[in-house]
C-alpha cells in the first residue's frame, strides 16, 4: 500500500504538521508493508498509484489557499483516491463565531471536491504577534501563545487514519 501525504505550506507550519502525520503512518503502517510518501503538493504529477492521499493546507482569509483547491480539482477529484484533509489555522480555536464558520464552511467545500472520507482543522502558530487591531477583528486575546498546534490531537487523527488501513 502506498499512501501520499501532499501539503502546501506558506510558513511551515502545515510542511510541519504533514511530515508528523507522514511518521506517525510509517511508524504504524511498517508492519502492514505500507510506504508514506511525504511532499509538498508542487511535486507531484499525479495522483495516479497511491492508495490513499492525506492532503493539507494553511487558511489564508478563511479559506485554504487556492493552490490547494486548484491542486484538489486537477488532480484529485474524480481519481477514486480514498482522501483524508487537514487544515491548519491558528484563528480557528480561538477566534470569532463568525471566522469559525467561514473556516468550516471552506473546509465542507473541499471535503466534498475531494471525496475525503475525513477532515480535521488544526490549530497553527504565527511568526510574531498579531497587531492589536488583528486581535480586535478576529477576536483572540493578547496572551495567546504563538504556537497553538496541538500534537496530541494531530498524532491521535493520524492514528486514527492508520487503524483504518
Amino acid at each position: 500500500m502506498k499512501i501520499l501525504v501532499a501539503y502546501i505550506s506558506k510558513t511551515g507550519t502545515t510542511e510541519e504538521i504533514a511530515r508528523r502525520i507522514g511518521e506517525i503512518l510509517g511508524a504504524k503502517g511498517a508492519e502492514k508493508n505500507i510506504d508514506v510518501e511525504v511532499a509538498p503538493i508542487d511535486g507531484i504529477g499525479s495522483v495516479r498509484g497511491y492508495d490513499r492521499l492525506i492532503l493539507g493546507s494553511p487558511v489564508n482569509g478563511m479559506k485554504v489557499l487556492p493552490q490547494f483547491k486548484e491542486f484538489l480539482g486537477a488532480k484529485v477529484a474524480g481519481s477514486n483516491v480514498p482522501a483524508d484533509i487537514f487544515i491548519v489555522s491558528y484563528l480557528f480555536e480561538r477566534g470569532r463565531k463568525v471566522w469559525k464558520k467561514a473556516i468550516r464552511k471552506d473546509l465542507e467545500k473541499i471535503r466534498t471536491l475531494a471525496g475525503a472520507s475525513s477532515a480535521e482543522i488544526f490549530a497553527g502558530r504565527l511568526p510574531g504577534p498579531l497587531p492589536a487591531f488583528a486581535r480586535f477583528i478576529f477576536g483572540t486575546p493578547k496572551d495567546l501563545p504563538l504556537d497553538m498546534r496541538d500534537w496530541g490531537k494531530i498524532e491521535a487523527w493520524a492514528e486514527g487514519i492508520a487503524e483504518r488501513m
